[in-house]
C-alpha cells in the first residue's frame, strides 16, 4: 500500500479497549496503559492487532503509544535496554499480525499490504495524570527535555521497520514543534500529526488548533502526511478541521480518529458515558475534508461492530474466492481448448502427410501401369495373360488409392480420441 494514494484509509481503534477482549480487563488507570502488555501477554498484543486487519483496518498502530524506557524501568523492573527490546518486540507483534493476515488473505485481500505505524504519545501520558488531555506540563517541561524524552522510542521504532510514525494525542504546540523539527532528523521517515483539542477551536493547552495545525505542515510539509485530531468526541472534528484549507492551492490531508465521546479523569476513569454518540453519522462528513481517516470504535459497540465488519469481510472474500474460482476455471477452459486446437493442427498435419504418402504412390503406380501397358504394346512379354492379371492389379491399386486415403484419417481420428 502506498501513502500517496487518493483514497482514505482505515486505521485501527481503540487498542486498550480491544485488547480487554483478550485479556478480560481494562488497563484503565495502568501507569503504562496498555503497553504493559508487551511484557505480560504479548499474545494477547498480537491477537488485538489481528482483530483490527481482520475488521479491514489499512494501517495499525504499534502498542506503544505509552511506552517508554523510564516508563519501564520504574513499573516493570527492567533494564534500558530491556525496555529498548519491548519496544522493538511491538513493532514484531504487529509485523507478525500483518504477516498472518496476508497468509490467511493469500487467495482473496480486500485491502492491500497493511501499514504499520509506530505509535508515538505526548510526554504528558507517562506522567499518569491525565496530562495529554491538558497540556499544562507544556509549562514547566522544557523543550530540550521533550526531545531527548521521545528520542530512544522514535530511533527504535523506526530502526525495527515500521511504515510511518504516528504522533498522536499532542496537547500543546510546544511539544509538536519539538517533535516536527525531531522528525528532520530522520529524512526517510513519514509522520502523522494529530492533536488533543479541549473544544471546537482550541488545542487541550489552549492554542488555536487550525494555527497550530498550520504551522507544523508547514514546518515540514515533505515528511508529514497528514495533520489532524484524535480522543475527542466526533462532534467537535468538523468544526475543527472544515475552513482550514480555505483558499490552499495544496490541501493539507487531515487524519482524525476521535473516541466515543467519553473523557477520561485519572481518579475517576471514563466519564460522559451517556454522551457516547456513534462515529457513523459522520464518517461521510469527515471523508470531504480529507483523504484519511481513522475509526476508533466506543467500546459498548466495539463487539458488534467488529463482529459485523468480520461478517461483511467474510462475505466479501467468499465474493472473492468465487470470483477467483471462476478465473481458475476460464483459464482451464482455455488451455484445454488450446490442446485441442494443437490436437487438431497434429491430427491435419499427419493427414496431411498420408495424403502425400498416398499420392506418391499413386504416381508410382501409374508410372507402373504406364511401363506394363507400354510394354504389353510392344510385345516384350512372352505370357500376354500376366502381363493383363499385372495391369488390372496396378489398375485396382490406383483407384483404391483415394479410398486407402480415408481410412488412414478415420485411424489418425480415432487415435487422437
Amino acid at each position: 500500500m502506498e501513502l500517496n494514494e487518493n483514497k482514505a484509509l482505515v486505521l485501527d481503534g481503540g487498542f486498550s479497549s480491544q485488547i480487554s477482549c483478550h485479556f478480560g480487563k481494562y488497563a484503565d488507570g495502568d501507569p503504562l496503559w496498555s503497553a504493559r502488555f508487551l511484557k505480560t501477554d504479548p499474545e494477547d498484543v498480537y491477537h488485538t492487532h489481528l482483530d483490527y486487519l481482520r475488521a479491514g483496518a489499512d494501517i495499525i498502530s504499534t502498542n506503544t503509544y505509552q511506552a517508554s524506557v523510564g516508563g519501564f524501568v520504574k513499573h516493570l523492573g527492567v533494564s534500558s535496554e530491556e525496555a529498548l527490546e519491548l519496544i522493538r518486540l511491538a513493532v514484531k507483534l504487529a509485523r507478525r499480525a500483518c504477516d498472518t493476515y496476508l497468509e490467511e488473505n493469500s487467495q482473496s485481500l480486500l485491502n492491500s499490504t497493511p501499514l504499520i505505524a509506530g505509535s508515538v504519545g505526548p510526554y504528558g501520558a507517562h506522567l499518569n495524570d491525565g496530562s495529554e488531555y491538558r497540556g499544562n506540563y507544556a509549562d514547566k517541561i522544557s523543550s530540550e527535555t521533550m526531545r531527548e524524552w521521545h528520542i530512544p522510542r522514535i530511533n527504535t521504532l523506526l530502526e525495527e521497520g515500521v511504515d510511518l510514525l504516528a504522533i498522536e494525542t499532542i496537547p500543546c504546540l510546544k511539544e509538536a514543534r519539538v517533535l516536527i523539527e525531531l522528525l528532520k532528523e530522520y529524512p526517510k521517515a513519514k509522520a502523522w500529526l494529530s492533536f488533543s483539542c479541549r473544544d471546537e477551536e482550541k488545542l487541550a493547552h489552549g492554542e488555536d488548533f487550525q494555527m497550530a495545525a498550520v504551522q507544523c505542515w508547514q514546518t515540514n510539509p515533505t515528511q508529514l502526511i497528514a495533520v489532524g485530531v484524535n480522543c475527542c468526541p466526533p462532534n467537535i472534528v468538523s468544526n475543527l478541521v472544515k475552513l482550514i484549507n480555505e483558499g490552499r492551492e495544496q490541501p493539507i490531508p487531515f487524519v482524525t480518529y476521535p473516541n466515543s465521546g467519553e473523557r477520561y479523569i485519572p481518579d475517576m476513569g471514563w466519564t460522559d458515558k451517556d454522551k457516547s454518540e456513534s462515529i457513523d453519522k459522520f464518517v461521510h462528513e469527515w471523508l470531504r475534508l480529507g483523504k484519511i481517516f481513522g475509526i476508533s470504535l466506543t467500546k459498548k459497540e466495539k463487539a458488534d461492530e467488529v463482529k459485523m465488519l468480520s461478517n461483511e469481510n467474510a462475505q466479501l472474500k467468499n465474493f472473492n474466492f468465487k470470483i477467483n474460482s471462476d478465473m481458475m476455471s476460464l483459464k482451464k477452459r482455455i488451455f484445454e481448448l488450446q490442446q485441442e486446437k494443437f490436437s487438431e493442427y497434429v491430427r491435419l498435419m499427419r493427414e496431411r502427410d498420408g495424403r502425400y504418402s498416398l499420392y506418391h504412390q499413386k504416381l508410382q503406380l501409374e508410372e507402373r501401369v504406364k511401363q506394363l501397358t507400354d510394354s504389353a504394346a510392344g510385345g516384350r512379354h512372352e505370357d500376354p495373360l500376366l502381363l493383363r492379371v499385372a495391369l488390372d492389379r496396378c489398375r485396382s491399386a490406383a483407384r483404391h488409392t483415394p479410398h486407402a486415403a480415408r481410412r488412414m484419417r478415420n485411424r489418425n481420428e480415432d487415435f487422437l480420441q
